[in-house]
C-alpha cells in the first residue's frame, strides 16, 4: 500500500476509467487513501499535542500498520458499491455487472501478499465477502453513498490504533470521516469515469471466481 503522499500524487496522474484495469486503479488508489487518511487524522485529533510523539511510537507504528490492512477492505467494499451504483444505470444486466465489479475487486486483492499477522486467506476473505455483498445488492435499489459506510462502520472503528478507554464517544466522529471521504471518492469517480463504457466492459467479462 502506498503512502498518502504517493496516493495524493497518483490522484493527479490518474487516467480515465473505461475499463475493469482502470476501475481496479482507482478503487486500490483510494481506498489505501480512505484508510490511511482517517487513521492518521483521527490519531493527530485524539492525541492532540502530542500527536507527534505518538506518530513516531513503535508500537503506534505496528498498531497503525495492522489497522491499515485491516480497514482497506472495508473501504475497499464502500467504492466497489459506490462504483456499482454509478454504473447500474449504464448497465443492461445488474448482476453481470455487480459481478464484473466483483472481479475488478479481486484483481486488487490479488495484487496484495498476505498482510502481517493475519490468516493466509485473509485476501480470499475479502475478496469473497465483496463479492457476495456485490451480488446480493444487485437486486435492491442502490444505496446513498453517504450512507454506504454505515454498513462497516462498526468493525472499522474497532480496528483504530487508539485504546478503546480513549476513544469511547468517537464513533460517529470517524463515520462521518468515512462518508466525508467516500463522498469524494464518489465526485472523482463521477468525474473520471466513463459509466456507458465502463459497465459495458464489466458486464462483458466472466466472474472472478466461484
Amino acid at each position: 500500500m502506498a503512502g498518502l503522499m504517493e496516493l495524493l500524487a497518483s490522484f493527479r496522474r490518474a487516467a480515465p476509467i473505461g475499463d475493469p484495469a482502470a476501475l481496479s486503479a482507482f478503487l486500490d488508489r483510494h481506498a489505501a487513501f480512505m484508510v490511511q487518511k482517517c487513521i492518521y487524522e483521527y490519531a493527530r485529533a485524539r492525541s492532540g499535542l502530542l500527536s507527534t510523539k505518538l506518530l513516531e511510537e513503535p508500537a503506534f507504528k505496528t498498531a497503525a500498520e495492522r489497522a491499515k490492512w485491516r480497514n482497506y477492505p472495508l473501504c475497499l467494499q464502500g467504492l466497489a458499491i459506490m462504483a456499482e451504483g454509478v454504473l447500474r444505470p449504464h448497465a443492461e444486466d445488474a448482476r453481470a455487472l455487480a459481478a464484473g465489479v466483483a472481479a475488478a475487486v479481486g484483481t486488487v486483492c490479488r495484487g496484495y501478499e498476505t498482510p502481517p499477522g493475519t490468516a493466509f486467506d485473509f485476501w480470499d476473505r475479502a475478496e469473497a465477502a465483496i463479492a457476495g455483498r456485490l451480488i446480493d445488492g444487485a437486486g435492491s435499489p442502490p444505496c446513498a453513498v453517504k450512507d454506504i459506510p454505515i454498513e462497516t462502520a462498526e468493525a472499522f472503528f474497532a480496528n483504530l490504533p487508539i485504546h478503546p478507554d480513549l476513544r469511547s464517544y468517537d464513533f460517529r466522529l470517524v463515520t462521518n470521516n468515512q462518508r466525508a471521504n467516500l463522498l469524494r471518492a464518489y465526485e472523482a469517480f463521477l468525474k473520471e469515469a466513463d459509466p456507458p463504457r465502463l459497465a459495458r466492459r464489466l458486464s462483458a467479462i466472466p466472474p472472478a471466481r466461484a
